[in-house]
């Protein structure tokens, strides 16, 4: 019997968040801090939608501030069959997704800051955490 795909995601997450770890890529903590911002200025008058969206926004921040310390739990979390929980600490570790990683290729090509930023390294990360994302089933 061969390897699962599951252990594949995680096998391929493992390395993918040692690298990032390495470059210190987190996922999109700005974005979803500049979102909190904006929404805690007042547009949301609701003080219990404010609450539930001000935790889940912290929650996500935290999340993807571990980088690729979340990367290797979700690959984890694959690996043992809760695939749901692992692709979303993937992707929120990595801040990697199919139209995040197109934007950011278009933004770094446009700006000739391709290497500058991610480096080698960071680049290999990323594309091995959408790798084991991709896999993940």
């Amino acid at each position: 019997m061969g390897v699962s795909r599951n252990f594949l995601s995680f096998a391929i997450s493992v390395p993918a968040g040692i690298l990032l770890l390495l470059k210190g890529i987190t996922g999109p903590t700005e974005t979803y801090a500049w979102l909190l911002n904006y929404l805690s200025s007042g547009i949301i008058t609701d003080k219990l939608v404010q609450s539930i969206i001000t935790t889940t926004l912290l929650v996500l921040i935290f999340i993807s501030s571990l980088g690729g310390i979340a990367v290797v739990a979700g690959g984890f979390f694959v690996w043992k069959n809760h695939v749901s929980i692992g692709k979303l600490l993937i992707s929120l570790g990595a801040g990697v997704g199919f139209f995040w990683v197109i934007f950011l290729v278009f933004v770094l090509v446009l700006t000739g800051d391709v290497f500058s930023q991610y480096s080698v390294i960071g680049w290999t990360g990323l594309i091995l955490a959408f790798a084991a994302r991709l896999l993940a089933k």
